[in-house]
């Protein structure tokens, strides 16, 4: 690949756009071209400085009131119960298909992620089968803590751990293996209520999530399902 080619996919690879065979050779022209290196590596900044910038936009009440005055006809249509509880059923009709897409969209994601990793180089940032050397790495690096709990008892062996970024924001990865197979723990801070453990699979591999404590976490491997849930299931009772 020349740097020609790689200019335009720079972008596409830092927002996770690329398929795996994209993404690797990307991947291997910017291990052996340092000007290219250094130009995604300038756009991995930029990244993070928007990020950390907090851009979102709200509107004041003075344009909310604007845009309903020009919209609210003068005339209002007869509003009756069923109108009302057609309106709320679709409602939450909305909402169920818009969290479920969210949540299908972050699985891939999730997924995508856990593929580029399988790549030469690329498993680990910290390889180490010590949970003293790979949680202290993790300190900051980012702005919350993420369990790396020791497993070997249950064999599922700590390998080491890597920086990532879910849903557009920092997260951990915790690498650990299983037999011959990669279970990949992924964790990110995230606001809502405690969740139980659901599995979505994808292309012959699984992903489990769970929401607790104010974190969201992801175990994707191609392992048996039962041994992913067990995975799961450890991660959540002791955290």
């Amino acid at each position: 690949m020349t740097c020609r080619e790689a200019g335009p996919l720079l972008h596409a690879r830092l927002d996770n756009e690329l398929d795996m065979a994209g993404a690797a050779g990307i991947d291997l022209h910017l291990s052996e071209c340092r000007a290219c290196a250094a130009q995604y590596a300038a756009l991995e900044n930029l990244h993070e400085e928007i990020i950390a910038a907090d851009l979102a936009y709200a509107p004041g009440p003075a344009l909310e009131r604007k845009l309903a005055s020009r919209f609210i006809k003068s005339k209002k249509p007869r509003f009756t119960f069923f109108m009302a509880t057609a309106a709320a059923a679709a409602c939450a009709v909305v909402a169920l298909v818009a969290i479920s897409g969210r949540t299908d969209a972050l699985d891939t994601e999730i997924l995508d992620n856990h593929l580029r990793s399988l790549q030469p180089m690329h498993q680990v940032d910290v390889p180490s089968s010590d949970r003293h050397t790979v949680k202290p790495w993790f300190q900051g690096k980012l702005n919350f803590s993420p369990p790396v709990p020791d497993l070997s008892k249950d064999n599922f062996i700590l390998i080491g751990g890597r920086l990532e970024v879910v849903n557009r924001q920092p997260a951990a990865a915790i690498v650990y293996r299983r037999r011959q197979h990669i279970v990949s723990l992924y964790v990110s801070p995230s606001q809502g209520p405690d969740s139980k453990t659901g599995l979505h699979e994808m292309d012959g591999y699984r992903v489990v999530h769970w929401r607790k404590n104010n974190e969201s976490y992801w175990a994707v491997s191609d392992v048996d399902a039962n041994d992913l849930r067990a995975f799961a299931e450890l991660i959540r009772n002791r955290y």
